[in-house]
């Protein structure tokens, strides 16, 4: 899925999220990379139908600061897994909430996408 989204090559996976330790260690991974290409090309994936608090936030600056001014960084989100998807669109409010965030960091290389098919919203109107 990362790979249609972004078209780039998955060299190397680590676990994020759920406290400090495991976000220290996605940060000297990204840290201590040996990027096939500049500039480094990171994207993560997160669960978007969690609020974007500060420690998320707080997250993507320390990546920033990890991977250089140029590195591309795509902020992937989901919805929450419902049923036999663990991967669902998410929802339009939620999806807003993470972009209005996205934009304050004023971040010209972060972009933030959608993970699943679908439209922002496509779950919200299955529900209806």
């Amino acid at each position: 899925m990362l790979r249609a989204l972004t078209g780039w090559r998955v060299a190397e996976a680590v676990t994020f999220g759920g406290g400090s330790a495991m976000a220290n260690q996605a940060i000297e991974v990204i840290e201590d990379a040996d990027w096939a290409a500049p500039p480094p090309r990171i994207a993560l994936i997160q669960d978007g139908s969690q609020p974007p608090i500060t420690e998320h936030l707080r997250f993507l600056r320390a990546v920033r600061a990890a991977a250089g001014d140029y590195a591309q960084i795509v902020l992937a989100l989901v919805g929450d897994p419902d049923g036999d998807d663990p991967l669902p669109p998410i929802d339009a409010f939620d999806f807003s909430d993470w972009q209005r965030k996205i934009e304050q960091m004023a971040d010209p290389y972060l972009r933030l996408e959608m993970l699943a098919p679908g439209e922002p919203g496509a779950a919200d109107e299955e529900d209806r």
